[in-house]
């Protein structure tokens, strides 16, 4: 059997937002993302800081408890990188720049680092992108089974979720609440801060 030789593209390089996200470990176990994560002294030691602040929120403390999972949990490949670019300033700035030099691919949660790659041409794989993309496809006339758990914001309406936290707006469940009914998909709609899914019950 020939040997493997593992290229640097195999190395995802993760952002101190996709750190203190946490979604990253929940993704990694999944095995829908491969191969070995990368963290570099630098961002280990930011992420740290925050955490030991005396102001350390909730997110602060979720990223060192991301980081020592990834570190000391057996199931990761972790690696740890010492080199600190120079002359940079800010995190996001060091880390793209540590890709370049390594050929790392970046890991995001959304776009925070887009503005210092725009002119690179670097790949970053998004999580954002990935949730959206696993996310079931409804067209017009697709029939939903929803529990609606509130009235709308329109007479009559009900108003549901499904598993991937998409709002499903039902015409007519307003008494229904608490029961799951059946309903045909009208349109969808696609927002920034979610997907709403408009039905009607079911003829």
């Amino acid at each position: 059997m020939p040997f493997l030789i593992k290229k640097h593209s195999d190395y995802l390089l993760p952002s101190s937002e996709a750190i203190i996200d946490g979604r990253i470990l929940m993704v990694l176990r999944t095995g829908f993302i491969t191969g070995t994560i990368v963290l570099p002294q630098f961002l280990i030691d930011y992420i740290k800081r925050l955490a030991s602040s005396a102001k350390a929120n909730v997110s602060a403390k979720r990223g060192d408890m991301v980081i020592e999972t990834l570190i000391n949990e057996q199931g990761f490949n972790v690696v740890i990188d010492k080199t600190n670019p120079k002359g940079l300033e800010g995190i996001s700035r060091k880390l793209v720049r540590l890709a370049i030099l390594k050929n790392y691919r970046l890991l995001a949660v959304d776009q925070e680092l887009e503005p210092f790659v725009k002119i690179l041409k670097l790949k970053i794989l998004k999580l954002k992108e990935l949730g959206m993309a696993l996310k079931q496809v409804f067209f017009k006339g697709d029939i939903l089974s929803v529990k609606p758990v509130k009235r709308g914001k329109y007479t009559g309406e009900g108003v549901g979720y499904l598993d991937d936290n998409s709002t499903v707006i039902i015409e007519g469940a307003s008494t229904s609440l608490g029961k799951i009914i059946r309903c045909e998909v009208v349109s969808v709609l696609d927002l920034p801060t979610g997907r709403m899914i408009f039905t009607k019950i079911e003829q």
